[in-house]
């Protein structure tokens, strides 16, 4: 027999037995428990494994029967809701009452939500979730920066930080080092003229050698190129890492400046108007000539004006982008705009000028503030702080809108005609050789982006002023070709004027187009017999910005006889004047008026390439 098998007649444990009739079962103790106690515990000496002290036991619920202390049937009522249902259990064995949850067959699944889970669907979900938020936060950020305009008061030169910027850094320190040692032993000023064929031929040597000085370091190293100046910058920088890449990260440069930040652009631009590597390289040797000459202040000393002529050299830096983060002319441009805030900060209203009161100052001022202008608008690349820059340009721009007459021009007279400085506002006379500094240095308070009272109602005063001194003939200025300010030598001024601050006057452009090409004609450009500087230096922007037919008749004058002036120093010799007031014969001033010549081709866009015709509807 099976130790294991219950005794015949009796159910196996845990079997369920059909109540008996009185609702009762005798319920027994497992096998080894003793068969007295108390609640089924072990005996512990005369306890059952609690100590129980008497009188302490709850009463016995209603219809139970009192505990006895022998082994007897103990009534068990088992009750679900109103049901009361009685079990028996084999002798010496634990019952274990029906378990009173109740369970409903679940509905299976939908087919669709199966396969859904089968292929890992949940946490595709989350997922998803997930990658949306980062877009949404990222676009966010992206779209909040944009929509930043960032307010500055440093000078230009940098970018941003990109990994690519690094890069083109390295590049150019490397670069640098060659070049220091090339130069040892062949300085810029022996590049000499000695081909037959081009006015400026470059000694054997490799090409990365003679790079000229650039600032693609600073911009990223491409050449507007992708969200900057490049391929990264806010997209990526000028070249490959900055905050300036392919022209969409040039956020706030204004477009029309874009193209002279890049070297690359800048050699594309020259090839397209009619340029020539020879005119990068001119320009090149023309400005370490200018750095040579720069005082211990930072000023350029000329004609009796270090303000104009601080203004006008830094004006030629500013033209090839070349800024306080330039590793080549960097402490150059510094000092000189350090120089020009200093002086606003002497003077009242702070005028740009050593003597407030000397009419050559009304030049001086409008040409300092035009070049602090072109700086702060560049300082949107920039990484070096110059407080006071942003304070002298708006102050500058100030006086002059307060000083606009009321026939839209500016004079002098200054203390004479009890004014505080050299400007006379209550003049009622005009002078557009003085009103062609100011409006460009209005022009560069509008590309500068500050919001400066007066401005816009000062420019269209000028543009109204300046059409009323067109002639019959189409020329701008006195009509006497002998009087002082004829048209002959202003028209240019007059021209630049209306292609720069109007917009639909058409019609007077063609006529002094049309008056300037006519007057070239008949007398050519020739450094030896008509040479004025002033003069073609707003010849040279009016043609350029006219384009076309017209630019190609100029530009096959106007090269040649530059380029030919330039000397072996870099630069440029004393040419003949029939115009005594077109002549430059200070070699500060007249090295400046070559060298923006010279960067004509890159330093604005033309009419034609830009969206609008005036650099103000941008």
């Amino acid at each position: 027999m099976d130790p294991n098998q219950p005794p015949s007649g009796q159910p196996a444990p845990d079997a369920f037995v059909p109540p008996p009739p009185g609702g009762t079962q005798p319920l027994g103790h497992p096998p080894g428990y003793p068969t007295s106690g108390n609640l089924g515990y072990p005996v512990q000496g005369n306890n059952l494994g609690y100590p129980v002290q008497p009188g302490m036991m709850p009463p016995p619920p209603a219809g139970y029967p009192a505990p006895s202390a022998t082994s007897g049937p103990v009534p068990v009522a088992a009750v679900e809701e109103d049901q009361a249902v009685a079990l028996h259990a084999a002798p010496g064995e634990m019952y274990h009452p029906p378990a009173l949850n109740h369970f409903e067959t679940v509905k299976p699944p939908n087919a669709l939500v199966k396969a859904w889970r089968k292929v890992g669907g949940g946490s595709l979900t989350l997922s998803l979730a997930i990658h949306a938020g980062i877009l949404i936060v990222g676009g966010a950020i992206v779209v909040s920066t944009q929509m930043i305009q960032k307010q500055v008061d440093f000078l230009p030169g940098g970018g941003t930080q990109q990994g690519a910027q690094a890069s083109a850094e390295m590049q150019h320190k490397v670069q640098q080092k060659k070049r220091t040692s090339l130069n040892k032993t062949m300085p810029m000023k022996k590049i000499v003229s000695t081909s037959q064929n081009s006015a400026v031929t470059l000694p054997d040597a490799p090409p990365d050698l003679l790079d000229v000085p650039d600032v693609s370091s600073m911009l990223g190293g491409g050449s507007l190129g992708s969200g900057g100046f490049g391929k990264a910058g806010a997209g990526g920088g000028f070249g490959t890492g900055m905050g300036m890449g392919g022209m969409q990260g040039f956020v706030t440069l204004p477009p029309s400046m874009r193209s002279r930040c890049s070297p690359q652009e800048r050699l594309k631009k020259l090839a397209d108007s009619g340029g020539s590597p020879e005119c990068e390289r001119a320009v090149s040797a023309s400005l370490e000539w200018l750095k040579q000459k720069q005082g211990p202040d930072g000023a350029w000393n000329g004609m009796g004006s270090k303000s104009a002529m601080t203004g006008l050299a830094l004006l030629c830096y500013l033209g090839r982008c070349e800024t306080p983060d330039s590793p080549f002319y960097g402490d150059t441009v510094m000092k000189g705009i350090l120089f020009l805030i200093e002086t606003s900060k002497k003077n009242p209203h702070g005028m740009i000028c050593e003597d407030i009161y000397n009419n050559g100052s009304t030049y001086a001022h409008g040409i300092a503030t035009y070049a602090l202008g072109e700086m702060y608008t560049l300082a949107r690349l920039g990484s070096k702080e110059l407080p006071g820059m942003r304070e002298a340009f708006e102050k500058g721009v100030k006086l002059i809108i307060d000083n606009q007459n009321e026939r839209g021009s500016w004079t002098y007279g200054g203390k004479d005609a009890g004014m505080t400085t050299a400007y006379t506002k209550n003049s009622k006379g005009e002078d557009l050789s003085v009103a062609g500094w100011q409006f460009q240095a209005l022009k560069a308070a509008k590309n500068s982006g500050l919001k400066i009272q007066g401005l816009d109602s000062a420019i269209k005063k000028c543009t109204e002023y300046v059409l009323a001194k067109q002639t019959k003939d189409g020329g701008f200025g006195n009509p006497d070709r002998d009087k002082h300010y004829n048209q002959w030598s202003l028209t240019g001024a007059g021209s630049l004027a209306l292609q720069t601050m109007s917009k639909g006057h058409t019609a007077p452009l063609k006529k002094a187009i049309g008056f300037l090409r006519e007057f070239l004609e008949a007398e050519p450009l020739d450094w030896n017999k008509n040479c004025n500087p002033y003069c073609w230096y707003y010849y040279t922007q009016t043609f350029f910005q006219a384009g076309g037919d017209d630019w190609k008749f100029y530009n096959q004058q106007f090269l040649p006889q530059i380029l030919a002036a330039q000397q072996p120093d870099g630069s440029f010799k004393k040419g003949r004047p029939n115009w005594p007031a077109g002549d430059a014969t200070d070699p500060v001033y007249r090295q400046a008026l070559c060298t923006l010549m010279l960067e004509v081709y890159y330093r604005y866009l033309k009419v034609a390439d830009r969206d609008e015709e005036s650099f103000f509807d941008r």
